[in-house]
């Protein structure tokens, strides 16, 4: 007989047992995280593929979002092999659906690859799609965490993706929509996460107070965030639906609330203002001696006439107001009254200037350049203006006007105005605004070609 090999070791129970090899087991782990770093360099590279494909077809048509595509691919490519690099047969492997389903972010990326086309396909419904799309991972995918053996980690990947999904999702709807103020919808589905994670969490903790089967957790974390979510929705709507409701049924407004309400005024005597409203309905409010004036807008601050009051709710005049209902009437609290800026339609000297025909026989200003109390002007073809002030970048919004050797000069639809008198290579006159500004202005013939413009102030 021969003795038992120095590699074999005997157990408690005499059998012999084999040690692993570390550098072995060292090496595998390294081919793992290789493999799931190009995994999720696949994934990411395909979501912002989607994101430019949308960019460029929008912008430069179907051939220029093809080309753009496929160069997206390579990243893909890498991630690919990459993948294939860490562990050899990586995407041969025989996959479990139904465990790779229950896996952390895997929700999350499946809403993105159905989302993201359909926004593209139909960017006139983005926003609801991808709010949608949106609210729907925090309900799919953060239950499945107490599912996981360790929640904190699968709740960090679960995040991961979260913001990946989320700032991916905003990139398509911005490239193919250009929401601006809309995009607020999507705090809905940027507080709704926080929240369904945080319950799922209690309902950790609570596991192991009380213990609960293995598709407890999931289901009552469901349930709760559901209902969590619909009172983050409706306890706003009710709170600004409810007090209507209320005083239309009891013919009196709620102790301390006020209800908002716009339009154009269709008449208006010392005590009531009749406003028709932006669904087409005429509706009448009460005024009395308490409620109050002001004015809003852009052109606000430019009021040349009497105060805020009756007096300025002329037929068309835009209101916003604010009323209370007693006994079945509405009486209005305050009354904003929205003013627009006249720009040159409404300046006299402007107006008179347009008309102004110049003489054959007096040199124009066209096509010469002037400098001037840190401003540079450039009088174009057509009465058109160029100006760009020392430091900024060049702009185009002016126009200039000249009777003999009077030159008149406004920017910015004549919210400021030069006016002044050509004396050979220098005028001189006055600089007014909107706002009262006034002061003398100077400036001289510039024997420099034209500066190149560097975009619009």
């Amino acid at each position: 007989m021969h003795p038992v090999s120095d590699t074999l070791s005997k157990d408690g129970d005499g059998a012999p047992s084999h040690q692993p090899d570390p550098a072995h087991v060292g090496r595998r782990l390294v081919g793992r995280a290789v493999s799931a770093a190009g995994a999720f360099l696949v994934v990411v590279a395909l979501a912002f593929a989607l994101i430019f494909l949308g960019a460029a077809y929008f912008q430069d048509g179907p051939l220029a979002g093809v080309m753009v595509f496929l160069m997206c691919l390579v990243p893909v490519a890498a991630g690919i092999g990459i993948a294939q690099l860490g562990t050899p047969g990586y995407w041969r492997r025989p996959l479990d659906l139904r465990d790779f389903w229950r896996r952390p972010g895997v929700a999350g990326v499946a809403i993105a690859f159905v989302s993201i086309p359909l926004v593209i396909l139909w960017p006139d419904w983005a926003l609801l799609t991808a709010t949608l799309a949106l609210c729907l991972y925090p309900l799919l995918d953060v239950p499945r965490i107490l599912a996981r053996p360790s929640w904190w980690r699968a709740a960090a990947v679960s995040a991961f993706v979260w913001f990946v999904v989320f700032g991916t999702m905003m990139g398509v709807v911005e490239a193919v929509r250009h929401p601006r103020e809309d995009s607020m919808i999507f705090l809905l589905p940027f507080s709704m996460y926080p929240l369904v994670l945080g319950i799922s969490g209690l309902v950790r903790v609570g596991g192991h107070l009380w213990p609960l089967g293995r598709s407890s957790g999931p289901r009552i974390t469901l349930i709760l965030s559901v209902v969590a979510c619909g009172l983050l929705v409706g306890i706003p709507v009710a709170l600004s639906v409810v007090p209507v409701l209320i005083s239309k049924v009891i013919g009196y407004s709620l102790p301390n609330s006020v209800s908002p309400e716009d339009g154009e005024v269709v008449s208006a005597s010392p005590g009531e203002l009749s406003l028709r409203l932006a669904s087409g309905a005429t509706r009448s409010f009460r005024l009395s001696p308490e409620t109050k004036f002001d004015f809003r807008g852009p052109g606000s601050a430019l009021v040349k006439g009497p105060p805020a009051g009756p007096s300025w709710l002329k037929p068309g005049q835009r209101v916003a107001l604010e009323y209370v209902t007693r006994a079945y009437v509405d009486r209005a609290e305050s009354v904003n009254i929205w003013l627009e800026r006249a720009g040159c339609r409404g300046d006299a000297k402007w107006a008179a200037a347009a008309h102004v025909s110049l003489p054959s026989s007096v040199p124009s200003l066209e096509g010469t350049t002037w400098e001037g109390s840190g401003t540079t002007f450039e009088f174009l073809a057509g009465n058109r203006l160029t100006y760009q002030y020392t430091g900024g970048a060049k702009d185009t919004g002016g126009a200039w006007r000249q009777d003999g050797p009077v030159i008149l000069i406004e920017v910015n639809d004549c919210y400021a105005e030069y006016e002044g008198r050509i004396e050979g290579d220098a005028i001189t006159g006055e600089y007014s605004n909107e706002v009262g500004g006034r002061e003398g202005w100077t400036a001289h013939r510039s024997s420099r070609p034209p500066v190149a413009s560097g975009g619009s102030r």
